[in-house]
């Protein structure tokens, strides 16, 4: 699977889970409408996850990019 098709797939389920737990709320348009304040909360949300997750964040995201850096090798070395 091409990774824009792994964003897209995980982009969807996140999708609908967001709907799913707030049906109502158009978040395009709100960060559209305010995208200084959608920053803001983007921020803070990952400074406190920073804050309260580092560690297990550091070692997933290394995690994530050795697999990928593993898969992409291996694509280039089959040729």
């Amino acid at each position: 699977m091409a990774p824009s098709e792994t964003r897209t797939a995980g982009g969807d389920v996140a999708d609908q889970v967001i709907d799913e737990l707030l049906p109502e709320t158009d978040w395009q348009r709100l960060v559209r409408t305010y995208p200084a304040t959608a920053l803001v909360v983007a921020f803070a949300g990952g400074a406190w996850l920073g804050y309260r997750r580092g560690a297990a964040l550091v070692t997933a995201v290394a995690a994530l990019a050795a697999r990928e850096v593993t898969r992409r090798v291996d694509d280039f070395l089959a040729g």
